[in-house]
């Protein structure tokens, strides 16, 4: 078996909770944008579930959809967060192989994706997350790396 084949082998037999490594960042539908904005803050998250009745997902709010409506000068941090949250978002199942959210990561350039299970969100796994897992399984490989040589002959600058 070559390693290729080993790495893939060890993908598919994988449950992909091991990929979840932290707590879900989630708020009801009824939150404000003031307390989707304190969520982020105070979990060092750059994301927010915004969850309806057993724990459907509804949307999710990003930093990047804060900083939008900031730009846009139509911030009001007392509206409901549902009326900046993403509705267009992609989930997966709990039951998929992390090959298959590898896959799903890489070919949508997304930072993080949703897990359910049954329909109901148990997770979300973010690119840094799948990073973690991946020096995790190859551990020793990852320490014994050789540091990248420099690529400039001289220095810059004065």
């Amino acid at each position: 078996m070559t390693q290729e084949d080993y790495i893939i082998s060890m993908f598919r037999k994988d449950d992909c909770k091991r990929l979840i490594r932290s707590e879900l960042n989630a708020l009801p539908e009824t939150a404000t944008i003031r307390e989707a904005i304190d969520a982020l803050r105070s979990k060092w998250s750059s994301y927010v579930c915004i969850l309806g009745e057993g724990k459907q997902l509804r949307g999710i709010i990003t930093e990047r959809d804060i900083l939008r409506n900031i730009a846009a000068g139509s911030l009001d941090e007392n509206a409901a967060a549902v009326s900046i949250m993403n509705t267009e978002f992609h989930t997966i199942e709990c039951r998929e192989s992390i090959a298959q959210i590898a896959l799903t990561l890489y070919k949508n350039t997304f930072m993080h994706l949703p897990i359910l299970d049954e329909g109901k969100l148990v997770g979300i796994v973010s690119a840094r997350d799948f990073i973690h897992y991946l020096v995790e399984y190859f551990a020793e490989s990852v320490h014994t790396l050789k540091p990248v040589q420099p690529t400039q002959d001289r220095r810059e600058g004065a």
